[in-house]
């Protein structure tokens, strides 16, 4: 079986960054520190990470199939939940039951699990957590 989830990864945040939303082009794997994020892009926030996964193989007798989980976050330090719940629903959107090319991989179905919103310690930030399943196998 092959692992498509760094393939995933990087259709999602192909996908991602080019939604038109107030993160832009910030998608990060490793978010960079604050003053990074200026520089690179004018502004630090709001921005998207990808958090933690897992592949789960499904095991068929004729298909290398498996569904990898993965929870993609939108952070916001705007008062209130308005702004990340805008950005988490652009997401949405544009990503369950879509369509999605993977390299070396045929995509058979793209979900939204749920979109948790969550309050974060430091009072000041908020985060949606966006859960998504996608069951692929490899290309032939």
């Amino acid at each position: 079986m092959s692992d498509p989830s760094l393939e995933i990864q990087i259709a999602l945040a192909g996908r991602i960054a080019g939604l038109a939303t107030e993160a832009g082009g910030r998608v990060y794997d490793d978010v960079p520190p604050e003053p990074d994020r200026i520089a690179a892009t004018g502004a630090a926030w709001p921005y998207v990470s990808f958090g933690n996964g897992q592949l789960v193989p499904i095991d068929e007798e004729c298909f290398d199939r498996s569904t990898t989980f993965i929870d993609v976050n939108v952070w916001s330090r705007a008062v209130g939940f308005p702004e990340a719940k805008r950005i988490a629903g652009a997401i949405r959107m544009a990503l369950h039951e879509q369509d999605l090319v993977i390299q070396g991989h045929v995509l058979d179905r793209m979900r939204v699990e749920s979109i948790d919103y969550l309050r974060d310690p430091d009072g000041k930030t908020r985060r949606a957590r966006i859960s998504l399943s996608v069951e692929t196998q490899p290309a032939a």
